[in-house]
């Protein structure tokens, strides 16, 4: 059995882009924060670099707008860019003509900078989930070839949702789904490699786990995001739960992708798609 390569991600937002929270979820306030994206960006280029990793980043198309240098020097360095929407709104939470709209300014924001096509897309929150199934037309109709949205996990998605890499039939061809990557406890599937559950997990365990499923012909998907890397970053005074979520343990990221980075295997989505599939 041929040894799987893992999918490394960014999902390129600043650290007051957060759903579902008045001021933060609404455009029409963001100018009046300070924009730390590029600082914090650095620090995973910095890191990817060193290792010789190409990776995937999900870029906010407001971001591409706003930092098109930023945008170009991810390019110029080789990694992949796709779409994580513009207004970094959770897909069920819209109509299909408005997610429909969102996707393609954010896809003529990020391929004005890089003159080349945007082959996927992450949904803000993972928040494709079966009522918006929709979703999956509208990316295809705009040229996506992969997806990585889906949660197989109760609450967040549906347990009974792929929990590999997948193509799914829509109105406009095949897309593939490359879901979030979770571990079996008890009757649960429970997310681990990135983001508060990379945070939270024991470093030895995610790495000793992706190793194992690599052994097995598995990818992993590796999520995490520039603020994640920011200790300095001004605190937003969120909801107690939201709180926990966005700022627990942030001190301990640069060390655990670093170990991850230096012990296994990554490539960009699309890339790590294609060897599955081959």
């Amino acid at each position: 059995m041929r040894k799987a390569i893992n999918a490394f991600t960014v999902d390129l937002e600043d650290w007051y882009h957060v759903c579902g929270v008045p001021g933060c979820s609404d455009p029409a306030a963001w100018n009046s924060y300070e924009r730390r994206i590029t600082g914090s960006t650095a620090k995973i280029l910095s890191l990817l670099r060193r290792y010789g990793v190409k990776a995937t980043f999900f870029v906010l198309g407001y971001i591409a707008d706003n930092e098109p240098a930023l945008i170009k020097e991810i390019m110029d360095e080789g990694h992949e860019l796709a779409t994580h929407g513009f207004f970094h709104r959770r897909v069920y939470e819209m109509s299909e003509s408005e997610f429909d709209a969102d996707i393609g300014r954010s896809i003529e924001a990020i391929s004005s900078v890089t003159k080349s096509r945007v082959p996927g897309f992450r949904a803000p929150e993972w928040s494709i989930r079966r009522e918006n199934f929709w979703a999956f037309d509208v990316l295809k109709r705009h040229g996506i070839v992969y997806d990585s949205s889906l949660v197989p996990m109760s609450g967040m998605g549906c347990r009974t949702y792929p929990h590999l890499p997948v193509k799914l039939q829509t109105r406009y061809g095949e897309i593939v789904e490359f879901p979030l990557t979770t571990a079996r406890l008890f009757h649960e599937n429970v997310p681990f490699t990135g983001g508060l559950p990379l945070r939270i997990a024991p470093y030895f365990y995610v790495l000793s786990k992706i190793q194992r499923m690599n052994r097995q012909g598995i990818p992993a998907v590796v999520y995490i995001h520039p603020w994640e890397f920011d200790t300095a970053q001004p605190k937003l005074d969120l909801p107690l739960r939201r709180r926990f979520m966005h700022y627990f343990n942030i001190g301990v990221t640069g060390r655990k992708v670093e170990g991850l980075l230096k012990h296994l295997p990554f490539a960009p989505m699309k890339d790590v798609v294609a060897a599955y599939f081959r």
